[in-house]
Protein backbone atom coordinates (compact mmCIF):
# COMPACT_ATOMS: atom_id res chain seq x y z
CA UNK A 1 0.00 0.00 0.00
CA UNK A 2 2.74 2.43 0.79
CA UNK A 3 5.02 2.25 -2.86
CA UNK A 4 1.33 2.70 -4.42
CA UNK A 5 0.49 5.33 -2.06
CA UNK A 6 4.03 7.32 -2.67
CA UNK A 7 3.86 6.25 -6.64
CA UNK A 8 0.48 8.18 -6.89
CA UNK A 9 1.66 11.24 -5.17
CA UNK A 10 4.61 11.14 -7.42
CA UNK A 11 2.87 11.00 -10.71
CA UNK A 12 0.12 13.49 -9.54
CA UNK A 13 3.58 15.97 -8.78
CA UNK A 14 5.08 14.87 -12.53
CA UNK A 15 1.68 15.41 -14.47
CA UNK A 16 0.79 18.76 -12.69
CA UNK A 17 4.34 20.13 -12.38
CA UNK A 18 5.08 20.00 -16.36
CA UNK A 19 3.36 21.30 -19.18
CA UNK A 20 1.95 19.11 -21.26
CA UNK A 21 3.13 18.37 -25.32
CA UNK A 22 0.08 19.75 -27.03
CA UNK A 23 0.81 23.33 -25.29
CA UNK A 24 4.21 23.17 -25.70
CA UNK A 25 4.09 22.88 -29.26
CA UNK A 26 1.02 25.21 -30.27
CA UNK A 27 0.91 28.40 -28.35
CA UNK A 28 -3.22 29.40 -27.68
CA UNK A 29 -4.60 31.61 -29.96
CA UNK A 30 -6.75 34.04 -28.03
CA UNK A 31 -9.56 36.53 -29.95
CA UNK A 32 -8.48 39.92 -29.56
CA UNK A 33 -11.53 40.59 -27.63
CA UNK A 34 -10.80 38.51 -25.04
CA UNK A 35 -6.79 39.58 -24.48
CA UNK A 36 -5.91 41.49 -21.30
CA UNK A 37 -3.94 44.72 -21.78
CA UNK A 38 -2.97 47.02 -18.76
CA UNK A 39 -3.08 50.63 -19.38
CA UNK A 40 -1.78 53.49 -17.36
CA UNK A 41 -1.28 56.91 -18.12
CA UNK A 42 1.02 60.28 -17.33
CA UNK A 43 -0.06 63.51 -17.36
CA UNK A 44 1.11 66.45 -17.17
CA UNK A 45 -0.75 70.47 -17.08
CA UNK A 46 0.01 73.68 -16.33
CA UNK A 47 -2.17 75.99 -14.46
CA UNK A 48 -2.24 79.60 -13.64
CA UNK A 49 -4.66 78.86 -10.53
CA UNK A 50 -2.70 75.67 -8.92
CA UNK A 51 -5.39 75.35 -5.91
CA UNK A 52 -8.31 75.94 -8.53
CA UNK A 53 -7.04 73.35 -10.69
CA UNK A 54 -6.37 70.90 -7.95
CA UNK A 55 -9.91 70.96 -6.71
CA UNK A 56 -11.41 71.02 -10.18
CA UNK A 57 -9.25 67.35 -10.72
CA UNK A 58 -10.32 65.80 -7.27
CA UNK A 59 -13.64 66.64 -8.70
CA UNK A 60 -13.42 64.86 -11.72
CA UNK A 61 -11.97 62.17 -10.62
CA UNK A 62 -14.61 61.57 -8.70
CA UNK A 63 -17.19 61.86 -11.55
CA UNK A 64 -15.47 58.87 -13.59
CA UNK A 65 -15.66 56.91 -10.51
CA UNK A 66 -11.82 57.06 -9.91
CA UNK A 67 -9.94 57.18 -6.68
CA UNK A 68 -7.22 59.05 -5.65
CA UNK A 69 -4.75 56.91 -4.00
CA UNK A 70 -1.97 59.53 -3.17
CA UNK A 71 -1.79 63.27 -4.08
CA UNK A 72 0.66 66.34 -2.95
CA UNK A 73 0.31 69.83 -3.14
CA UNK A 74 3.03 72.30 -2.83
CA UNK A 75 3.18 75.97 -3.86
CA UNK A 76 4.56 75.15 -7.05
CA UNK A 77 2.84 71.70 -7.73
CA UNK A 78 -0.04 69.28 -7.72
CA UNK A 79 0.79 65.87 -8.24
CA UNK A 80 -1.62 62.61 -7.74
CA UNK A 81 -1.99 58.87 -8.23
CA UNK A 82 -5.35 58.18 -9.72
CA UNK A 83 -6.86 54.94 -10.30
CA UNK A 84 -9.65 54.24 -12.36
CA UNK A 85 -11.77 51.84 -14.25
CA UNK A 86 -9.84 51.20 -17.55
CA UNK A 87 -12.57 51.40 -19.94
CA UNK A 88 -12.90 55.69 -18.52
CA UNK A 89 -9.06 56.14 -18.56
CA UNK A 90 -9.09 58.21 -22.17
CA UNK A 91 -12.81 60.25 -21.10
CA UNK A 92 -10.67 60.91 -17.44
CA UNK A 93 -7.84 62.35 -19.25
CA UNK A 94 -9.95 64.50 -21.76
CA UNK A 95 -11.85 65.88 -19.07
CA UNK A 96 -8.62 66.78 -16.99
CA UNK A 97 -7.51 68.86 -20.18
CA UNK A 98 -9.97 71.62 -19.21
CA UNK A 99 -8.39 72.14 -15.99
CA UNK A 100 -5.25 73.98 -17.74
CA UNK A 101 -2.94 73.66 -20.62
CA UNK A 102 -1.68 69.99 -21.22
CA UNK A 103 2.27 70.21 -21.53
CA UNK A 104 2.20 65.94 -22.22
CA UNK A 105 -0.19 63.22 -22.27
CA UNK A 106 0.21 59.27 -22.74
CA UNK A 107 -1.29 55.89 -22.27
CA UNK A 108 1.07 53.30 -21.86
CA UNK A 109 -0.62 49.37 -22.63
CA UNK A 110 0.93 45.85 -22.04
CA UNK A 111 -0.45 43.09 -23.50
CA UNK A 112 -0.35 40.39 -20.47
CA UNK A 113 -2.93 38.17 -22.28
CA UNK A 114 0.48 34.93 -22.33
CA UNK A 115 1.17 35.33 -18.63
CA UNK A 116 -2.66 35.72 -17.95
CA UNK A 117 -3.49 32.27 -20.09
CA UNK A 118 0.23 30.43 -18.22
CA UNK A 119 -1.16 31.38 -15.22
CA UNK A 120 -4.27 30.25 -15.59
CA UNK A 121 -3.66 26.37 -16.66
CA UNK A 122 -1.16 26.71 -13.57
CA UNK A 123 -3.56 27.45 -11.65
CA UNK A 124 -5.98 24.91 -13.21
CA UNK A 125 -2.93 21.86 -12.42
CA UNK A 126 -2.50 22.90 -9.46
CA UNK A 127 -5.59 22.81 -8.40
CA UNK A 128 -6.05 19.38 -9.86
CA UNK A 129 -3.07 18.62 -7.64
CA UNK A 130 -4.64 19.50 -4.48
CA UNK A 131 -7.92 17.54 -4.99
CA UNK A 132 -5.68 14.67 -6.29
CA UNK A 133 -3.97 15.10 -2.62
CA UNK A 134 -7.09 15.31 -0.68
CA UNK A 135 -8.35 12.37 -2.58
CA UNK A 136 -5.36 10.28 -1.30
CA UNK A 137 -5.48 11.57 1.71
CA UNK A 138 -8.83 9.99 2.65
CA UNK A 139 -8.02 6.90 1.29
CA UNK A 140 -4.47 6.73 3.48
CA UNK A 141 -4.50 4.17 6.42
CA UNK A 142 -1.27 4.51 7.61
CA UNK A 143 0.30 7.74 9.98
CA UNK A 144 3.26 7.57 8.05
CA UNK A 145 1.28 8.32 4.59
CA UNK A 146 -1.01 10.50 6.19
CA UNK A 147 1.56 13.09 7.99
CA UNK A 148 3.44 12.80 4.18
CA UNK A 149 0.37 13.75 2.24
CA UNK A 150 -0.50 16.25 4.61
CA UNK A 151 2.84 17.98 4.42
CA UNK A 152 2.36 17.80 0.73
CA UNK A 153 -1.17 19.21 0.57
CA UNK A 154 0.32 21.97 2.87
CA UNK A 155 2.94 22.98 0.21
CA UNK A 156 0.31 22.64 -2.65
CA UNK A 157 -2.08 25.05 -1.10
CA UNK A 158 0.59 27.36 0.00
CA UNK A 159 1.73 27.68 -3.74
CA UNK A 160 -1.93 27.85 -5.22
CA UNK A 161 -2.82 31.10 -2.44
CA UNK A 162 -0.13 32.62 -3.86
CA UNK A 163 -0.78 32.10 -7.24
CA UNK A 164 -4.07 33.14 -6.92
CA UNK A 165 -2.90 36.31 -5.50
CA UNK A 166 -1.25 36.79 -8.46
CA UNK A 167 -3.71 36.09 -10.46
CA UNK A 168 -6.47 38.59 -8.66
CA UNK A 169 -3.68 41.33 -8.76
CA UNK A 170 -3.43 41.20 -12.34
CA UNK A 171 -6.55 41.09 -13.26
CA UNK A 172 -7.04 44.13 -11.15
CA UNK A 173 -4.48 45.71 -13.18
CA UNK A 174 -6.60 44.84 -16.10
CA UNK A 175 -9.59 46.32 -14.94
CA UNK A 176 -8.35 49.32 -13.52
CA UNK A 177 -5.91 51.88 -14.72
CA UNK A 178 -3.53 53.85 -12.84
CA UNK A 179 -3.01 58.01 -13.94
CA UNK A 180 0.27 59.61 -12.66
CA UNK A 181 -1.09 63.66 -13.17
CA UNK A 182 1.16 66.15 -12.66
CA UNK A 183 -0.15 70.37 -12.36
CA UNK A 184 2.68 72.52 -12.29
CA UNK A 185 2.00 76.22 -11.45
CA UNK A 186 1.95 78.47 -14.45
CA UNK A 187 4.00 82.03 -13.67
CA UNK A 188 2.09 84.90 -15.04
CA UNK A 189 5.07 86.38 -17.35
CA UNK A 190 5.62 89.95 -17.93
CA UNK A 191 5.50 93.05 -15.35
CA UNK A 192 2.56 91.87 -13.45
CA UNK A 193 4.77 88.65 -12.94
CA UNK A 194 7.84 90.27 -12.06
CA UNK A 195 5.76 92.86 -9.86
CA UNK A 196 4.55 89.58 -7.89
CA UNK A 197 8.18 88.20 -7.53
CA UNK A 198 9.04 91.37 -6.41
CA UNK A 199 6.47 91.89 -3.86
CA UNK A 200 6.85 88.25 -2.52
CA UNK A 201 10.86 88.85 -2.20
CA UNK A 202 10.12 92.50 -0.10
CA UNK A 203 7.88 90.25 2.13
CA UNK A 204 10.39 87.84 2.75
CA UNK A 205 13.27 90.11 3.38
CA UNK A 206 10.89 91.94 5.62
CA UNK A 207 10.41 88.67 7.34
CA UNK A 208 13.29 87.64 7.76
CA UNK A 209 14.98 91.35 9.40
CA UNK A 210 12.30 90.96 11.94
Amino acid sequence: MKPLLLTLVAASLTACSSPSSSNAMAPVEVPASGRQIQRNGTMSIKSHSLKKSSEKSIALAAQHKALITSSSLTEDRYQASIRVPAPSLPALMDSLGTVGKVTSKRIAMSDVTEAYLDLQAALKNKRALRDRLRALLSRANKVEDILKIEKELSRVQTELDQMEIRMKSMQSKVAHSTLNLSIKRDRIPGPLGAVKDSTNWAFGKLFYLN
